[in-house]
């Protein structure tokens, strides 16, 4: 049985072809994007923020740990520390999280402080039928200037 396809048919296939090539080759490339991403070296107010984050999300806390003011660290060697960097467990489930900056506002009294306004996106597997379930929290950060660099100044660990 000799199969004859016309002009149309195969460009039909080929298109078909390069659609599932290239659905492939994305969904490989963003498997682990933990790994993908790099912490960042500029010197603005969100970037301690956006640091702590993805250094908890790797289990980094020495990274983490750096990116606190030392009051934020005295208090979480005393009585009132709580969370991760007190070596206590971090949330290490299987929900995906991407952080926003929202906003970023310079405390107008203080040019050493500022506010950065983030969202957590949050992508959770599961549910009726395996849909899966997507939530966002907003919160905003202080941050100051310590040391020529900016740190968060508050117990904020991003659950």
């Amino acid at each position: 049985m000799n199969i004859r396809l016309d002009k149309f048919t195969l460009v039909v296939l080929a298109v078909v072809g390069i659609l599932a090539l290239t659905a492939v080759i994305l969904v490989n490339r963003s498997g682990n994007s933990d790994e993908l991403q790099a912490y960042r070296t500029e010197d603005v107010p969100e970037t301690p923020v956006y640091n702590a984050f993805l250094a908890f999300r790797k289990g980094d806390i020495a990274t983490a740990r750096a990116q606190y003011s030392s009051r934020v660290l005295e208090e979480v060697a005393g009585e009132a520390g709580y969370g991760p960097l007190r070596g206590e467990s971090y949330l290490s489930d299987e929900t995906a999280r991407r952080l926003r900056v929202l906003q970023v506002n310079p405390d107008p009294q203080d040019a050493q402080r500022a506010y950065v306004t983030v969202a957590i996106d949050m992508y959770a597997t599961g549910g009726l039928f395996e849909g899966g379930s997507t939530w966002s929290s907003e919160r905003t950060v202080e941050v100051i200037r310590e040391n020529e660099t900016w740190k968060i100044n508050a117990q904020e660990y991003f659950y």
